[in-house]
C-alpha cells in the first residue's frame, strides 16, 4: 500500500455480493464471491481492504504485515541479560 502501515487487523472474508476488489498488495483483481482477507490498517475500519489470501500469506512470511500484538511487543525495550528485577531488589 501506498502510505506506511504499522500494524494491521485482519480477518478472513468472503465478497456476498457480485463486487470485484483489487489487491493492494499484487494490484490485481480479486474475484468477487472467493474467500479473501479483509486488511484494517492500524484498526481503522474505514480504510478497509480486500487481498488475496495467498499475498496476505506472502506478506506476513516476510515479516513486513504485522499485526497489533506483533508490532508492540517489537517496540518493547530489549530485555537486559543481566538477573531478574526481583533478585536484583533482593539481592
Amino acid at each position: 500500500m501506498a502510505d506506511q502501515v504499522r500494524w494491521w487487523d485482519m480477518r478472513p472474508a468472503q465478497g456476498r455480493q457480485a463486487k470485484a476488489y483489487t489487491c493492494p498488495i499484487c494490484h490485481r483483481v480479486v474475484l468477487a464471491m472467493t474467500p479473501n482477507t479483509l486488511l484494517f490498517p492500524e484498526g481503522d475500519h474505514e480504510r478497509r481492504r480486500h487481498a488475496h489470501t495467498a499475498c496476505v500469506v506472502a506478506q506476513r512470511k516476510a515479516g513486513t504485515m504485522l499485526t497489533r500484538a506483533e508490532w508492540e511487543r517489537a517496540q518493547r525495550p530489549a530485555k537486559s541479560a543481566g538477573r531478574p528485577w526481583w533478585r536484583r531488589l533482593f539481592g
